[in-house]
């Protein structure tokens, strides 16, 4: 039998055992075996009929020689990856010295700080600038996918014609034929980066692109054919339980759906013979298990938990489900996937990326490495103050909780029905409450110009190349940005600003996307970091261009330039940069495509002219988009931690920690990073003014939000000679305005107390429905006014989905929500104005109820008069 054929004879055991000076145990043996084996099946696949043409002794022979020199390259593999661990040690001993405290050292290597006391990068940091690097030069292909329509329909011939092309096939397209290429290059530079820094990920000769499946899909296959199966009784309970079919069910079920969509070709015999229908099914046997158990079958106990061991052979583990073409793969994700092909794509380029980073940064083994420097923090810092053992071991589990959030590495979701429907709640909330967001957005303006003084920024510059990016019909700009890097989130369709992280694309969520959209929010906020990217790339060209080395440049000027880790050799290939013009005065741009343009001649006596261009870019990029989210408010993972540390996604428990800080990452964000620098100036009247100054400029733009909001709902301005009015500003100023509402009433304008407000909208949203019903009907038991219609209708419309978009609020009020509340209450829009110059001091210029408004504002109530 051939089987015999492939055991390893025993005077090969001998001879190996005398090479290696001992005796092989069984499982060395095996894995020998195991490895020859695949070798001879990974030949039949390349040439099937030569392998059928060989002997089995002919095929063991060339088996061997292919796994020896696998063998050789595994040797130099793990000499390189001990080198790179040795100098990432080192390198990251070197950053911690600097600290006394050496869990501040530590978290600032995996996260952004802002008081510009590190010397590096993060993990962070890094992660999304190789991400950016990657995706502005894949404009094309994900322009193919994108969504329109405010990002609710996608173009579902663009996205088939590209996934036909990703897998080889021509389909005439010429967009998206451009697309796959350019997607193939970008990943192949990826993998070409991840395994210089000790990874080990080859070329899959079929590759095409990332194979999404969805985890509870793949567990639950053939769900509704099972149901089919049961009584009705048992049918219905079923269904309301959501019980899964049996695991044997659901696995056959997925292996009939999936073998027919397989190119058989790639799963053949040692002799080369193809595999028949039971073996290629006894192969997804395993496949089906790693899948519906995300892995936790590979787990050896004691060894860590899934996703541990060492992060560079990430990437390599088996990726053998081989779909034919394209319209396969296309006819399986109908059933078995959850994401869209642009989530697919660009959630495969962050995953990469964030690799890349962890690699590049602690070594080819990063867990390992950060697990013995928290320990060895852990450890110096206690021996230093034993008393504090308590407050350090919490110290060090929240280091760990921020380092497995950057890393991606987050516990699994205990229940995903639970996770589901709090992520539709708190998606409806912000496509209700958020459509006047763009208003309170207008602090953005005082942060930018506070940072662009600090980072020594020409303001009348960056004013100017606001104004161009504000411009809708200036798409040159918008283009030019892009492929430079800069400001993509609205391209990500990122909600993170608000702190919304839905497990995956719903129509909620992309009901809260359009709505953001829509309200004017997205388009403003990436024009102002376009406009500040731009300006600092304009500014660090002439900064290069006028200083002959890094030590010529005036640390006291570019104190957090410095801190980014930018080393004399990043220095001296930016000098070799062709700086570009963009027109509008921006002469003198510094951007990746400038770097990367640098000959390999002009590098070559400086090192290996590939990784030096990718660093020198990398860090150009890193200190632009950290400086720009600090400038335009981005919340980071040190925010993301403070409110979510190790709390699970589908408990109870982390859904409502994560509704209470629904809309509040914003402002912890202006807190932790504003008020981080400010405090870092390097002298007391410098910390003084950056306070003074954030405070000042952050309370006018809160002034002016408030009185634009009111007129904008058809009130006159505030009184602002009210000390309470200056209060409200400066909440307002840092995305708090709804507490300001308190200084002056004790409800909100969407009738919520304080309580539920300090809680989130979620429980605010409960509290509204409570007192829709049980507080009406209490009220009126104890003979006091109700206007439960009135109330309703408000209800109705504060949770209703684009009705609260700035630009129509207005008119939806007056002519059809005023109109509805005084039918169900009569009286309630009198009552309605009495409260408003009660407790606000404010009359209407639009009186509610008429249909069009019969006075202009009145702008001098702001005084008090009138």
């Amino acid at each position: 039998m051939f089987a015999e054929v492939c055991l390893m004879r025993s005077e090969c055991i001998d001879a190996v055992s005398l090479a290696i000076g001992r005796r092989l145990n069984a499982a060395e043996v095996k894995g020998i075996e195991d490895r020859i084996s695949r070798h001879m099946r990974q030949a039949a696949v390349r040439d099937p009929q030569a392998a059928l043409a060989r002997s089995p002794e002919q095929r063991l022979t060339e088996a061997a020689r292919t796994a020896a020199q696998e063998l050789v390259h595994e040797a130099a593999k793990k000499k390189q990856r001990v080198a790179l661990t040795i100098l990432a040690h080192d390198r990251v001993q070197n950053h911690l010295n600097q600290f006394a405290n050496k869990f501040d050292g530590l978290d600032r290597m995996v996260a952004f700080y802002a008081d510009g006391r590190g010397n590096a990068l993060s993990v962070e940091t890094r992660a999304k600038t190789i991400e950016r690097d990657a995706l502005r030069q894949m404009l094309d292909t994900l322009e193919a996918t994108n969504p329109k329509f405010f990002g609710l329909l996608e173009n579902p011939e663009g996205v088939a014609n590209l996934v036909r092309e990703l897998h080889g096939q021509q389909t005439g397209d010429v967009d998206a034929a451009a697309g796959a290429k350019v997607f193939h290059t970008i990943t192949g530079t990826l993998r070409e980066r991840f395994n210089r820094s000790g990874g080990d990920i080859g070329q899959l000769d079929d590759w095409g692109m990332p194979h999404h499946h969805s985890q509870s899909q793949v567990a639950t296959a053939g769900r509704e054919a099972w149901l089919q199966t049961l009584s009705a009784e048992d049918r219905r309970k079923a269904k309301f339980r959501g019980t899964p079919p049996p695991m044997a069910f659901a696995r056959d079920a997925w292996i009939r759906d999936v073998i027919p969509l397989l190119d058989r070709k790639r799963y053949m015999n040692e002799d080369g013979s193809r595999m028949t229908d039971v073996e290629v099914a006894e192969f997804l046997n395993h496949a089906w298990m790693s899948i519906a158990t995300g892995g936790i079958n590979k787990l050896e106990p004691g060894r860590g938990g899934v996703g541990g061991g060492m992060r560079a052979n990430r990437g390599n583990e088996s990726r053998q489900i081989h779909f034919k073409d394209g319209d396969a793969y296309l006819q399986y994700q109908q059933s078995y996937g959850e994401r869209s092909l642009y989530e697919v794509l660009t959630g495969h380029i962050s995953g990469v990326s964030k690799d890349i980073a962890l690699v590049e940064t602690f070594g080819p083994n990063p867990d390992l490495a950060f697990g013995l420097f928290r320990d060895k923090a852990l450890q110096e810092q206690t021996l230093l103050n034993p008393s504090d053992a308590g407050r350090l071991e919490k110290r060090k589990i929240n280091s760990e909780n921020l380092y497995n959030l950057v890393a991606g590495r987050t516990l699994p979701v205990a229940s995903k029905r639970l996770a589901e429907t709090f992520d539709t709640v708190r998606n409806w909330l912000v496509s209700s409450r958020l459509g006047s967001a763009v208003i309170t957005s207008f602090s953005d303006d005082a942060t930018m110009y506070l940072s662009a003084h600090v980072n020594k920024l020409p303001a009348m510059r960056l004013f100017a190349n606001e104004l161009a990016a504000l411009n809708p019909a200036n798409q040159m700009e918008k283009r030019m940005a892009l492929r430079a890097g800069l400001a993509m989130n609205t391209m990500l369709s990122s909600l993170n600003r608000f702190g919304s992280d839905s497990l995956t694309s719903t129509f909620s969520s992309k009901l809260a996307g359009a709505t953001l959209r829509a309200s004017g929010l997205n388009a403003i906020t990436e024009a102002r970091k376009r406009a500040y990217g731009v300006t600092f790339m304009h500014a660090l060209g002439a900064v290069v261009r006028d200083h002959g080395s890094l030590k010529a440049v005036d640390a006291a000027d570019h104190r957090i330039l410095l801190s980014k880790g930018i080393t004399d050799s990043d220095y001296k290939v930016w000098k070799l940069a062709q700086l570009e013009d963009w027109g509008g005065g921006n002469d003198t741009m510094l951007t990746p495509d400038s770097i990367y343009r640098i000959p390999d001649s002009a590098l070559a006596s400086m090192g290996d002219p590939t990784t030096l261009r990718q660093n020198a870019a990398t860090r150009l990029l890193g200190v632009v988009l950290e400086e720009t989210d600090m400038a335009i408010i981005e919340p980071g993972a040190r925010e993301r931690n403070l409110m979510m540390s190790g709390l699970q996604r589908g408990t109870w428990k982390g859904e409502l920690a994560r509704s209470v800080f629904l809309f509040k990452s914003f402002p912890i964000a202006m807190l932790t990073r504003h008020l981080q620098r400010g405090w870092s100036m390097p002298t007391g009247t410098g910390r003084a003014a950056y306070l003074a100054t954030l405070i000042a400029s952050t309370t006018v733009m809160g002034a002016m939000s408030m009185q634009i909001s009111e007129v904008l709902t058809g009130r006159d301005p505030r009184k602002m000679t009210d000390g309470r009015f200056w209060v409200a500003a400066m909440l307002k100023g840092g995305s708090l305005g709804l507490y300001g509402d308190f200084l002056f009433s004790d409800t909100t304008r969407y009738g919520q107390g304080p309580v539920a407000s300090l809680l989130g909208p979620v429980v605010g949203l409960f509290e509204s429905a409570f007192g829709l019903t049980q507080g009406n009907a209490i009220k009126a038991a104890q003979g006091k006014e109700v206007d439960a219609g009135a109330e309703a209708v408000r209800f109705a419309k504060s949770n209703m989905p684009g009705a609260n978009l700035w630009y129509s609020k207005a008119v939806l009020d007056h002519l059809i929500f005023h109109q509805l509340q005084e039918y169900f209450s009569p009286g309630y829009l009198r009552r309605m104005k009495q409260r408003s110059e009660r407790e606000f001091g404010q009359k209407y210029w639009w009186e509610p109820g008429e249909a069009v408004p019969d006075r202009a504002p009145n702008l001098e109530a702001t005084t008090g008069e009138g």
